[in-house]
């Protein structure tokens, strides 16, 4: 007996020694790629553009904050995420631009409010590098508990886009006016919204 439990121990022993060794692989489902049934509509809400208005050469920095943004409401799935992107060009520039006499360096911000109203106190600002933006985030705000179940198959009957909800974009910047040609100066964003 004494013999049998000493070689159980040593068994055991051994596959102890064994786990720490094993590599640990996690896994992500990615729903988004199951996402064509759902919808995802983005509107403008507060404008279509950001206007700076009547500048003045070498007048320096100029900018419209978060209370003057651009404002896009963003209508989903509520219990799924969506990712963001968005890019702006570097600059603002005259039509028929060449060079940096005709450029006024843009800078942007963008901020994101996912607990379902059109509230800049409860926005989230995104980090920009280069211009470019990119978020992920549930549509509906679940604060600190996990993501819900993965979503409902869609079957007869069973329509989606009965459960969404809004989660609400703002996008805004600065430019630094420097020494300029006279003109009318503008720039592109692009904003894409997919789910997750």
């Amino acid at each position: 007996m004494i013999f049998l439990n000493k070689k159980y121990s040593l068994i055991l022993f051994l596959v102890f020694l064994q786990i720490p060794n094993s590599v640990l692989v996690a896994q992500e489902i990615d729903f988004g790629t199951y996402s064509s049934t759902y919808s995802v509509t983005v509107q403008e809400l507060d404008g279509t553009i950001l206007d700076f208005g009547l500048l003045y050469n070498n007048e320096g920095l100029i900018s419209i904050d978060i209370e003057d943004a651009l404002v896009y409401s963003i209508e989903a799935v509520e219990y799924m995420d969506i990712i963001i992107d968005i890019s702006a060009d570097l600059n603002l520039e005259t039509a028929g631009c060449v060079t940096s006499s005709c450029q006024i360096p843009f800078t942007l911000n963008a901020a994101y409010a996912n607990r379902g109203q059109n509230n800049i106190a409860q926005a989230i600002a995104m980090n920009i590098s280069s211009n470019g933006a990119s978020a992920q985030f549930p549509v509906k705000y679940r604060g600190n508990a996990p993501p819900g179940p993965p979503p409902t198959p869609v079957y007869e009957g069973y329509n989606p886009n009965n459960y969404t909800d809004t989660a609400y974009l703002y996008i805004y910047g600065s430019i630094n006016v420097p020494i300029v040609d006279a003109g009318s100066y503008s720039g592109q964003i692009s904003i894409s919204v997919i789910y997750d």
